[in-house]
């Protein structure tokens, strides 16, 4: 089983540093399961700022091709608590194989959008 990790590049979308008290850091990592192009991921969310786990927040995780924009119509996966502080699961099933965007939103204790960039490979 391969383990992908996000460290191609994140970018974070969020109201002005002024006006929002922390910002998301977020931490995905994916594992391919049996079935090909579905993986089973773990998203650490932390406060940028403070670097404490953030609990009790709804996070969404809706997956796009960057080369690719509005190609694929894959629905978001709703990330649930995973146990450990910060730490939230999903299931997500891509179309292809190649770099995508994980679009990651995020209420409740914290409101923020961040987008990470994955490459996931045969």
């Amino acid at each position: 089983m391969r383990i992908v990790f996000a460290a191609l590049a994140a970018i974070t979308l969020s109201a002005g540093p002024a006006l929002a008290k922390d910002r998301a850091a977020v931490k995905i990592e994916c594992k391919e399961t049996a079935t090909s192009l579905v993986y089973d991921c773990m998203l650490h969310l932390s406060g940028r700022n403070s670097e404490k786990p953030v609990e009790g927040a709804r996070v969404a995780v809706k997956p796009d091709m960057p080369t690719m924009p509005g190609a694929h119509n894959i629905p978001a996966a709703e990330a649930k608590p995973a146990g450990a502080p910060g730490a939230y699961g999903f299931r997500m099933k891509l179309d292809m194989y190649g770099i995508w965007a994980l679009k990651v939103t995020v209420t409740g204790p914290l409101r923020d959008i961040v987008v990470q960039k994955i490459e996931f490979r045969k």
